[in-house]
């Protein structure tokens, strides 16, 4: 049964990594840019598991997943983000000893899904 889907963007933290520290600092500026990412798809949310399809598929059990955090970090500042993250905030799931995805979910331009997904995954995850 799917509890949750949306459309996502999302990347590895290791990706996220590799971008220009200038790039991140200045994204924010710019109206109808995406947000950082790296790949794109759909996710889905199962009493069992966390889905991504897309350009690239990640399976995530439920029981793998170490930490579900909502804000901004080193990797993900809020310098990236228009209005420096007054409306969104990146979702970053931790993983299988220290594998990391930072996700957006259903971002229009302005807001995203991402407390939805944050509170349930919390809920679930207790």
């Amino acid at each position: 049964m799917t509890l949750l889907e949306s459309k996502i963007y999302w990347a590895y933290e290791r990706e996220l990594s590799q971008e220009k520290s200038w790039l991140k600092s200045i994204m924010g500026l710019f109206s109808f840019v995406p947000p950082l990412h790296a790949h794109e798809g759909k996710v889905c949310l199962s009493e069992r598991s966390l889905e991504i399809t897309g350009d690239e598929n990640l399976s995530l059990p439920l029981h793998s997943i170490e930490e579900v955090y909502l804000g901004f970090d080193d990797v993900f500042p809020a310098s990236s983000v228009k209005n420096f993250g007054l409306f969104w905030q990146p979702l970053r799931l931790r993983f299988n000893n220290d594998e990391v995805i930072y996700m957006i979910a259903d971002y229009n331009g302005i807001k995203t899904n991402n407390q939805i997904w944050y509170e349930t995954l919390k809920e679930i995850l207790q």
